[in-house]
């Protein structure tokens, strides 16, 4: 009997204790404003690259003390700021891959009264390093030779009686601001130059390539994707029925396969080793980029009734498309030849 009794009393002292931690619970208030996220880093960066991060937009009701702390993702390593004022100097660390970085603001000493806020941003670390950077498996070409073009070795093949890049052009121009004027980088990280290449307006596109090189032509393009595979018989300004696979690489980005599986196409890589880097629109000062690993695009030398003329790729057929676009907003990547 004794026993029975003790066990519902000890059942009521932890029901009390509970109600009483709810009650507790329930008394916490929120404070003021929301986390606001004052940075100037790109979605795309690299190891050893430095950002300065500021957090504010909280008080608390009572005017006590706000501080937030900033948690990077990789290492879960908390950074504390205890003022609005306060710069927290991120260093990126030495690991690809997709992170976010998330801040919270907390009552400094009245985490029983307050509840917490919190905001992030996602970003991705990479690596243009052609030994163990983000992009991989572009494969093995004994027979390429190496040629500079804007201070830079590129690999070159042949292919159409020309000698032909086998990586897409990264010459980029920028103001003493560091704002990109001729050129821009994918999701206009600086990052990302070496890696996918720059894209260009079909204006810029024409003088992109370095003196001894240049633009090719779309007759140049056919000429190439009749060693691709494509009929013979393929005529400028014509989508090729076939050959895109001839002219495609399984690369992989921070280990993630760029181009997806499909019957119809088989990859093979024996010219040109292009990746699905997608295309660009330029507006000002947004730029959109679209089509990754969708769609490879770039520009000819040739325009019809004022377009610019562009060649593609799209994963899931094998087919080499013909496409135009407008000559100053729409954005591809450049190969040069000679």
């Amino acid at each position: 009997m004794k026993s029975g009794v003790f066990r519902m009393v000890f059942v009521f002292v932890l029901i009390a204790a509970a109600v009483q931690a709810c009650k507790k619970d329930d008394e916490k208030s929120y404070m003021d404003g929301s986390v606001s996220i004052a940075f100037d880093m790109p979605y795309y960066v690299m190891p050893g690259d430095e950002y300065e991060l500021r957090a504010s937009g909280v008080s608390r009701p009572d005017g006590g003390d706000v501080a937030y702390y900033f948690t990077n993702g990789v290492n879960s390593k908390r950074d504390t700021l205890f003022t609005d004022s306060d710069v927290f100097v991120y260093t990126v660390p030495d690991t690809l891959g997709t992170f976010a970085m998330s801040c919270v603001a907390y009552a400094v000493g009245g985490s029983d009264e307050y509840y917490t806020s919190s905001d992030s941003f996602y970003y991705v670390i990479v690596s243009d390093d052609p030994e163990k950077g983000s992009l991989q498996n572009i494969g093995e070409h004994p027979d390429d030779e190496d040629h500079m073009l804007h201070g830079r070795y590129y690999q070159t093949f042949q292919g159409g009686g020309r000698t032909w890049t086998r990586r897409n052009l990264s010459y980029a121009e920028r103001d003493s601001d560091g704002n990109f004027t001729f050129g821009r980088p994918y999701y206009d990280s600086p990052a990302m130059l070496n890696i996918f290449g720059t894209y260009y307006s079909w204006e810029e596109a024409l003088s992109a390539c370095p003196y001894g090189w240049h633009l090719p032509s779309d007759s140049e393009w056919v000429a190439l994707l009749k060693d691709a595979g494509a009929p013979q018989d393929l005529q400028p300004f014509e989508d090729s029925p076939t050959g895109a696979g001839s002219l495609m690489v399984k690369a992989t980005f921070n280990n993630e396969v760029m181009w997806d599986y499909y019957r119809d196409v088989n990859i093979s890589d024996r010219f040109f080793s292009a990746i699905p880097a997608g295309y660009a629109l330029f507006n000002g000062s947004y730029n959109q980029y679209s089509g990754y690993s969708s769609y490879a695009v770039f520009w000819t030398s040739d325009e019809v009734e004022g377009k610019g003329v562009y060649r593609y790729m799209y994963k899931e057929y094998d087919c080499v498309y013909v496409g135009f676009a407008d000559k100053k907003a729409f954005g591809a990547n450049v190969r040069c030849v000679q």
